[in-house]
């Protein structure tokens, strides 16, 4: 089908040129992701879009003593930075040494200013106490949406192209 413009001309060489522009954008254009996958076999398990300096919170029930802990990191160049974690009592699993700031915070307990850069962290999927949910800018979800009772994943984030985010987004949610 070929497109008169108001000249009466044919634009369709110039209709070609543009989407040919748009297709190329699309592996040019680079965005930062929280890619997560299954740390035994590779196979991706979700990807998430998000922006430097995003903050990235996995929250949990603690096994031991059943009650709220999490973790927050902020998106760095191609890290996840520990910035602080949360725990509502203290016991097993609340750290003893004061290597980082320490507050009583919300009914519970906060560590932070911790700053410990990490290329990529591992989390399994809790099975039936835990209910692991990552939450990224105040959206939050559960792991079990994208992955199975006892699974381990990784998390790391990278950059990649829009088209490559896109059909990732696509297939793997």
């Amino acid at each position: 089908m070929k497109f008169k413009n108001m000249a009466g001309r044919k634009s369709t060489p110039i209709l070609y040129f543009l989407a040919i522009i748009l297709f190329i954008s699309f592996f040019i254009i680079k965005v930062d992701i929280l890619l997560i996958s299954s740390k035994l076999t590779g196979d991706i398990r979700a990807v998430r879009k998000i922006d430097k300096d995003s903050y990235i919170g996995i929250l949990y029930t603690h096994s031991v003593q059943k009650s709220e802990t999490s973790e927050w990191y902020r998106v760095g160049d191609d890290e996840l930075i520990l910035m602080e974690e949360r725990y509502k009592d203290q016991g097993a699993g609340l750290p003893v040494d004061y290597l980082y700031k320490f507050e009583y915070y919300n009914g519970g307990f906060r560590l932070y200013d911790i700053n410990k850069p990490f290329k990529e962290f591992v989390y399994r999927t809790g099975a039936a106490i835990a209910n692991h949910r990552l939450n990224i800018d105040g959206k939050e979800e559960e792991f079990i949406k994208f992955s199975s009772p006892g699974e381990a994943l990784k998390f790391e984030v990278t950059k990649v192209s829009l088209g490559k985010y896109l059909i990732w987004r696509l297939t793997h949610g």
